[in-house]
């Protein structure tokens, strides 16, 4: 899957990112409500924009909008917060789900530090190994040393460093114009897609 141009341009950081829940709200006659959570983890929406950017930089994005096809293809984009000396901490993202056998799976960030892995909600950190980068898109993984998750186990973790996330284009067409005229002055928006 493609990663989102980080060297020139560089985009203002750290990235307008929105948490997006999905909850199911029933209203009660006598004014109470019933809520259900319909995703175990949340969507994350960005936004990103450019105080400058020259013409061949925003061909460049141009042309990486059209390789993925407008909002046909997902990527992945990383909040590089940390750039400005800023230090996010993430907690319980999606990992994976075990199947028995496999015992590396990628954590959804990239230069982690205190990291905390989850089995099925219990701390497992000591029967793990991190491993730096090798990922999907370069981003950190980790190693269950003792045994593979068994199926259907989900593992989370959480961890200090750049978030990745998978996100698609929101809009599908776009003319040239608006498409720089976004870059520079509202930002371009992004659809989080959640963990897969």
């Amino acid at each position: 899957m493609a990663t989102w141009p980080e060297s020139d341009p560089t985009p203002v950081y750290p990235l307008s990112v929105e948490q997006e829940y999905n909850t199911l709200i029933s209203d009660y006659d006598g004014g109470g409500e019933q809520r259900r959570k319909k995703l175990l983890y949340p969507k994350y929406n960005v936004s990103v924009k450019y105080q400058k950017i020259s013409l061949s930089d925003a061909q460049a994005l141009w042309t990486f909008y059209s390789a993925r096809g407008g909002a046909h293809e997902a990527f992945y984009i990383y909040d590089l917060a940390l750039l400005l000396g800023h230090s996010f901490s993430h907690a319980g993202q999606y990992c994976g789900t075990g199947d028995g056998t496999t015992n590396t799976f990628d954590i959804p960030g990239r230069s982690t530090s205190s990291q905390t892995i989850y089995v099925d909600g219990v701390d497992d950190t000591t029967n793990t190994t991190i491993l730096v980068g090798g990922g999907t898109s370069s981003s950190d993984r980790v190693r269950f040393d003792v045994a593979a998750p068994a199926s259907g186990i989900i593992i989370t973790a959480d961890f200090t460093g750049y978030l990745r996330i998978r996100a698609r284009f929101l809009e599908d067409k776009l003319s040239r114009t608006n498409f720089i005229n976004e870059l520079y002055a509202y930002g371009i928006k992004l659809k989080g897609l959640g963990a897969v």
